[in-house]
């Protein structure tokens, strides 16, 4: 009796902590969190409640010892899953479920999630962060680096413009204007368009009276080789190529510096628009400074030359040709609006990446802390450049410039800030996450993306619950109106084992569609070992035993068969996890591990919470009912007839 109350007392205390994990929705064991919004608090799976199903490949990498393309190996592939899910973890995203596929692939469920981009952004990035010194104007001799030399030059001389383009336009129109040329046929259409437009006066392109005598326009016109003239032209489209990528209409591109030698020797800049190659020649024109006396005229915004100060001479043409003279001679220096140079400090200096707000702005940034050596490199360069206006440090994050301040004074803290023009809360929260957790040690593409629809599992899990409530009713009214008391006892039984099932779940197993269905296949099984129990109690007691004996030995007896039966489906379990596991088929291996917990905890449920409730009962006076322990006859057990049984034997 005291040892069946010992563990009568022990099943309680397992039902009610059972009890307590359902009845809080969450709850923290230490750094874990267990449970979700869900009326269990139970985790369900993509089939369940939507998210997305990703699947991603890891690409070749070069190994840096020998420089050859390898393969990613094993390790590579576990290090990208644990950075994965620190990301997706700290994101709070939710709880993802991350396996490896075979050599090269990873299958990552994010069940529930609401933003799939987001996601998919935290997973593939590489959050690679890079520190520049950055220098302003900084020149690029032409000459020194082999690209514009002075055997590329043939001639340099003034011209003007006007004239330059008049004869261009005189000698391009001389054999197209013939009769029944290409050229010819476009101008009568237009004269036959000019005609149609009755009453419209046609003010001429550029506008005024095109009988006046159009203004000099004093250009520097230097010819080329046709190597050279290539070459020139590749330096112009770069020149021009650096005006669209300007952020502000106030930076300034690159622009090109011209040291003329000549009569006179002048210096300025200009940028890539203004130089104009001449028609299909060589020849290229560049526009003089304003002022030809001075060599450093600033450039305004627009890159147009500042306009003469007071008291210098305007520029004539005159005044343009005296200054080149002959024989003149000109050199290019490309002005490199700013450039980058790495010092060895990157984001793998760094020890922690955190959000914040700007105490001054309020807007959001992103604090870093060096280790070691980021703080050696960040202090030393902050330390040269402070105060200086023509040096910053440009961070840079996957490629993408976020800000390149000046320093005002030396950093040797080891700790900055990095804060972009339109960052967002959320958005500095998941670059520090990014950058906390770490560059994935090789490259990964999704190749494969499912979203599943959370209406879609929201109904699914609704009929399940009503189908293994159907099921749950049909099982009891059998085994009771059946087994009789036994019966009532095993539905008992069977009550504690869906607490007990319920809260092996909600802090081992994300719940699926599959693992309801095995959640519900091992309810029988539960039911099957009860029977086969009371099967052979029955025969105990209709040998003639007493409650107690029939109870230890149709126990005893029954047990080889629950056991084999329930070691058989275990290892089928076994088989189906390991192979679903290798191939990918997480439906299946919700099911396999599911349904072998379902089938031990009915182990339990069957040999430790029925007997040990049998036998209690056994003590009590519902044990002289020996009737209502069996499915029919109870009036016919030798127990029940004890007069009979003395005449006989007399």
């Amino acid at each position: 009796m005291r040892r069946n109350a010992r563990a009568l007392v022990s099943i309680s205390l397992l039902v009610l902590l059972a009890g307590l994990l359902l009845g809080f929705q969450t709850f923290n064991i230490g750094d874990t969190k267990f449970g979700d919004d869900t009326p269990l608090g139970l985790k369900l799976g993509l089939d369940l409640q939507g998210g997305s199903h990703l699947v991603y490949q890891a690409q070749p990498v070069v190994d840096p010892l020998t420089g050859e393309e390898r393969a990613p190996n094993r390790d590579d592939m576990e290090g990208i899953q644990r950075i994965i899910l620190r990301r997706v973890n700290a994101s709070g995203l939710g709880e993802p479920k991350i396996q490896l596929l075979g050599e090269d692939r990873l299958l990552i469920q994010l069940p529930g999630v609401q933003d799939p981009g987001r996601a998919k952004a935290l997973i593939g990035e590489t959050a690679r962060l890079e520190f520049k010194h950055r220098r302003f104007n900084v020149p690029r001799d032409l000459e020194q680096e082999g690209i514009i030399v002075p055997a590329d030059i043939v001639s340099v001389t003034a011209g003007d413009l006007n004239l330059l383009l008049e004869e261009l336009r005189a000698a391009e129109t001389t054999e197209s204007d013939e009769p029944g040329t290409e050229a010819a046929e476009e101008e009568e259409s237009l004269e036959d368009i000019i005609e149609l437009a009755e009453g419209e006066e046609l003010v001429p392109f550029g506008g005024g009276d095109t009988e006046e005598e159009p203004e000099p326009l004093p250009v520097l016109v230097v010819e080329f080789t046709e190597a050279g003239a290539v070459k020139f032209q590749e330096v112009i489209d770069g020149l021009i190529l650096s005006i669209s990528q300007l952020d502000s209409q106030f930076d300034l591109p690159n622009r090109l510096e011209i040291s003329l030698e000549g009569a006179e020797t002048l210096r300025w800049e200009q940028i890539g628009p203004f130089i104009q190659r001449l028609g299909e020649t060589n020849r290229f024109a560049i526009p003089f400074p304003a002022s030809l006396q001075s060599s450093d005229d600033p450039l305004l915004p627009t890159g147009q030359p500042a306009p003469p100060q007071p008291g210098q001479p305007e520029l004539t043409m005159e005044l343009a040709q005296a200054t080149v003279g002959e024989n003149a001679t000109v050199r290019f220096t490309e002005m490199l609006a700013f450039s980058d140079e790495d010092f060895g400090l990157s984001g793998d200096n760094l020890t922690r990446a955190y959000p914040s707000l700007n105490a001054t702005t309020d807007q959001p940034i992103i604090n870093i802390e060096f280790d070691a050596v980021g703080t050696r490199l960040f202090g030393e360069l902050t330390t040269e450049i402070a105060g200086s206006p023509n040096d910053a440090i440009a961070i840079f994050l996957d490629g993408e410039e976020l800000i390149a301040p000046t320093v005002t004074s030396p950093i040797t803290s080891g700790t900055a800030i990095i804060q972009g023009r339109d960052f967002t809360i959320e958005e500095v929260r998941d670059k520090s996450f990014l950058l906390e957790g770490g560059r994935l040690p090789v490259p990964i593409e999704l190749i494969q993306e499912r979203d599943v629809d959370a209406i879609l599992g929201a109904d699914s899990l609704a009929k399940s619950v009503v189908a293994g409530g159907v099921g749950m009713a049909l099982v009891f009214l059998f085994i009771a109106f059946y087994y009789r008391l036994p019966g009532l006892i095993a539905a008992l039984a069977l009550v504690i084992y869906a607490v007990l099932v319920l809260a092996v779940y909600k802090v081992t197993v994300t719940l699926t569609l599959s693992g309801v269905a095995a959640t519900i296949l091992s309810v029988g099984m539960a039911v099957d070992a009860n029977i086969l129990i009371f099967e052979r109690m029955k025969d105990e007691l209709r040998n003639g035993r007493t409650l107690v004996s029939a109870i230890n030995i149709g126990f005893n007896r029954a047990w080889p068969a629950i056991r084999d039966s329930n070691v058989s489906t275990l290892i089928t379990c076994a088989i189906l996890y390991y192979f679903s596991n290798q191939l990918g088929t997480t439906i299946v291996q919700g099911f396999a591990f599911t349904l072998a917990i379902g089938v031990l905890i009915s182990m339990f449920s069957a040999i430790v919470v029925t007997r040990t409730i049998l036998r209690v009962v056994a003590t009590t006076p519902l044990a002289t009912h020996l009737g209502w322990f069996v499915p029919y006859g109870g009036s016919e057990l030798p127990q029940n007839r004890p007069a009979a049984t003395a005449l006989q034997r007399s």
